[in-house]
């Protein structure tokens, strides 16, 4: 399966999440309906928390988490 990421994007990415830990740590730990909404769609719950991360890489953390989490399946369930 190819993600089709954008040039350049996981080091990007990378670097971005890393900015922001401390900014999605605040936001999960200030609602307890912040991290059950993290754990059914972190991506979802990412946009929610404004954390300035833009469109094109949410899209890219999105790919990646589909894709491991549809290996992880696979791999549970051959």
């Amino acid at each position: 399966m190819s993600l089709n990421l954008s040039p350049a994007s996981p080091d990007r990415l990378m670097q971005k999440l890393s900015r922001c830990e401390g900014q999605l740590s605040d936001w999960l730990t200030g609602s307890e309906n912040n991290a059950e909404w993290f754990a059914r769609d972190p991506v979802a719950a990412m946009r929610a928390a404004d954390l300035g991360l833009d469109e094109l890489m949410l899209r890219d953390l999105e790919a990646i988490t589909t894709s491991i989490a549809q290996k992880l399946n696979a791999a549970m369930h051959p």
